[in-house]
């Protein structure tokens, strides 16, 4: 498979897996496709997913990886497609716990 299918497959398995979304797995995706999906700190974009260049899209690994470094700051994940949005805020070493759910941009 290419890396775009499993970019994608995986985006689709964490955005639409309701039984059990209240962790993000760490190797999830941060990217959405059409959306937005990044990665802030304190609030301040530290990495912002581009839709056209999604082989590159960071994995939440990547992110913790970061995050581990600065534990005391607020670490969050935001994951915003068409019909679903997730927002994940770091709680503790490799939890990525959803916060907020939304309806996306539709």
């Amino acid at each position: 498979m290419s890396l775009l299918h499993d970019t994608l497959r995986a985006t689709a398995s964490a955005l639409l897996t309701h039984h059990n979304d209240e962790m993000l797995a760490l190797d999830s995706q941060v990217a959405v496709g059409v959306g937005y999906a990044a990665l802030t700190c304190d609030g301040v974009p530290v990495y912002e997913a581009d839709c056209f260049a999604i082989e590159e899209a960071w994995s939440v690994r990547d992110a913790e990886r970061l995050a581990a470094a600065k534990p005391d700051h607020d670490w969050r994940i935001h994951l915003v497609a068409l019909r679903d949005e997730r927002h994940y805020r770091r709680g503790g070493d490799g939890r990525w716990l959803l916060y907020k759910r939304g309806y996306g941009l539709s």
